[in-house]
């Protein structure tokens, strides 16, 4: 068929910053502006010369344009894998059960449908059919439309991932072949896992899906075995406007000996240029995803796993960055067939599922927090009483907002619990699943709903009566010295509580220091505590062996009431079907006891 028609392959770019003219009108895609590539190659960088290589790949650039043809070509010369890419195809090639090569070539979507990847062939030309065959009035059927007469199509090819390339011409054979306005950016600034090894498809890669799903074009800024390196974002903020950023870094800090201090100040110095040049555009920064150990075992020098601290304390300091958890956006448990190379970098099913949960975590984390937290309260609200527990954290500030749905509310919660409401039971669990849950979830909801979030997180339910004060504050002993305790008690309490497993590391000091414990005291000797859970609610009630069946019990629990109610809060607290002592006791101030069928935690 005769391809009458052309247009420049350098007119119909997306995802390149620049271009470089060879001979004969080829010309090479740039995603890095000088000064980040002379960053990337200076004596700053870990391996100047690996970051250099990886750099000139094509990753997430694309040729986009709309056209009435039925055949396209491209002509696209493909140089060779870098050594430092070829290393872990090597890898993923030895893998049992790893994908087979393949491994990168050249990808088309046509209409948002996706075409199979190529190579090109011996005259660097790689052909498209654009039609659709299940479109065809009988299977084999081919359209030969006369000029001028075919169906539109929206066209974007994708260039190869792991190598650089050059292209010149894309030919077709219709009357028309026009470049396509460019969208927002999708700025991704990472690794290799990011850059799209081993994703087996430059347009099947965990980035370009995440941009499709948003509507955006791609940046993509991933260089394999980069790490957090302050000064490499030289330029970019002149030449880039993304409307939404995603920083993908820190896993290549387990293969070499590395200190914390550093490693904990490049961090901070790399997400503060980040906010510097794009303060008001929502970033998402990773946490590291999981890998395995078997092929490549962490360096026994490396701080690897203080990385993850080290990267929620400098999110924290940026309020357009939301921290997401990336050990939850791939199945720990099936990571051998997650994993391409056995190792870290995630095959095709892998770049899928990321893609996936991590466009949900987006979706769900788009709007700054306090818009969130003002939705979800709306929300729960709507529920009624049952979703008690969940306004009076909304309310009082507690935690973060992970999920404000119609169907669910997630917040997370400090020590790692999870707090949530939720009739949505698909919702419940894909939040669940892509938002990180790997402490206790406490859940408002019925027990279908609690079967379903048991199995999201690998858990068991377990019934709560819901336990609420309605009403003015009850009277206090005035003869009994009931004072708040400070950290100095945190000993004591470790040593009288009865569940000091539920306490996280550090939870209880903090607690402390919030002033959240309460303690009796006679003649200057404590003979008791009550306290509260990092969810709002009342609890740790404990009176010292010998001051039992002497009121204190009774005392502490009206003292908490009473500081809970002054604060202009409503008490709550839960408690286990088994703990008659405790049921007793409420009941007999004039608790409120819900029955336990809509309050459940799940561990």
């Amino acid at each position: 068929m005769n391809l009458a028609i052309s247009a420049r392959a350098a007119d119909l770019l997306h995802g390149a910053i620049d271009t470089a003219a060879e001979k004969g009108g080829w010309v090479r895609p740039i995603r890095f502006t000088v000064d980040q590539l002379r960053a990337l190659g200076s004596v700053r960088a870990w391996h100047p010369g690996l970051y250099r290589s990886m750099a000139a790949c094509t990753s997430g650039v694309c040729l986009e344009f709309s056209t009435d043809a039925t055949r396209v070509a491209v002509e696209v010369r493909v140089d060779a894998v870098p050594k430092g890419a070829q290393a872990v195809l090597d890898d993923a090639a030895r893998h049992e059960g790893g994908p087979t090569p393949p491994f990168d070539g050249v990808s088309a979507d046509v209409d948002g449908r996706h075409l199979p990847l190529m190579t090109p062939d011996e005259n660097d030309l790689v052909e498209f059919a654009l039609d659709d065959p299940d479109a065809a009035p009988e299977p084999g059927l081919v359209r030969i439309p006369l000029p001028g007469m075919g169906e539109p199509h929206r066209v974007r090819v994708w260039l190869p991932c792991l190598s650089s390339c050059a292209v010149r011409e894309v030919r077709a054979d219709g009357t028309y072949l026009e470049p396509v306005p460019e969208r927002g950016q999708l700025l991704v600034l990472g690794d290799s896992i990011a850059q799209g090894f081993v994703s087996c498809d430059p347009g099947r890669s965990w980035t370009a899906r995440l941009a499709a799903h948003l509507d955006l074009d791609l940046l993509n800024q991933g260089v394999g075995g980069q790490v957090f390196q302050p000064g490499s974002l030289a330029g970019l903020s002149e030449v880039a406007r993304p409307e939404a950023i995603v920083v993908e870094l820190g896993e290549n800090y387990r293969y070499e000996p590395c200190q914390a201090s550093r490693v904990g100040r490049e961090i901070l110095a790399y997400l503060y240029e980040v906010s510097e040049a794009w303060p008001e555009v929502p970033t998402w920064v990773l946490t590291p995803l999981p890998h395995a150990e078997e092929l490549y075992p962490t360096h026994p020098r490396s701080c690897a796993g203080e990385v993850d601290a080290l990267i929620e304390t400098a999110v924290r300091r940026h309020p357009q960055m939301r921290l997401v958890d990336g050990a939850a956006l791939l199945d720990a448990e099936a990571l051998p067939e997650l994993l391409a190379d056995g190792s870290d970098h995630p095959g095709p099913e892998g770049q899928r599922m990321l893609a996936e949960r991590l466009s949900f975590v987006v979706d769900a984390t788009a709007v700054r927090p306090e818009q969130r937290r003002t939705l979800a309260l709306a929300i729960a609200r709507r529920a009624g009483e049952g979703a008690l527990p969940v306004v009076e954290a909304l309310r009082r500030g507690l935690g973060e907002v992970l999920l404000a749905d119609k169907g669910a509310v997630v917040l997370g919660l400090p020590g790692g619990e999870t707090l949530a409401w939720a009739t949505g039971r698909a919702t419940l669990r894909r939040a669940l699943t892509c938002l990180g849950s790997r402490g206790v979830v406490c859940l408002c909801g019925d027990r279908r709903t609690a079967r379903d979030a048991a199995r999201a997180v690998g858990g068991s339910p377990r019934p709560c009566h819901l336990v609420t004060w309605r009403g003015e504050a009850p009277k206090i002993d005035a003869t009994r010295d009931v004072r708040p305790l400070t950290t100095a008690y945190a000993g004591v309490i470790l040593e009288h509580y009865a569940h000091p497993e539920y306490l996280a590391p550090g939870e209880l000091e903090e607690l402390l220091e919030a002033g959240a414990f309460l303690g009796g005291f006679e003649d200057g000797r404590i003979v008791g505590f009550v306290g509260e859970h990092p969810d709002g609610s009342m609890g740790m009630l404990e009176v010292f062996e010998g001051s039992r069946r002497k009121g204190w019990g009774s005392t502490l629990a009206a003292a908490k009431l009473a500081q809970t109610i002054a604060r202009g809060d409503t008490p709550w607290a839960a408690v286990w079907p088994d703990n008659e002592a405790s049921l007793s006791l409420e009941r007999s101030m004039g608790f409120e006891v819900a029955p336990a069928e809509g309050l459940w935690y799940i561990s």
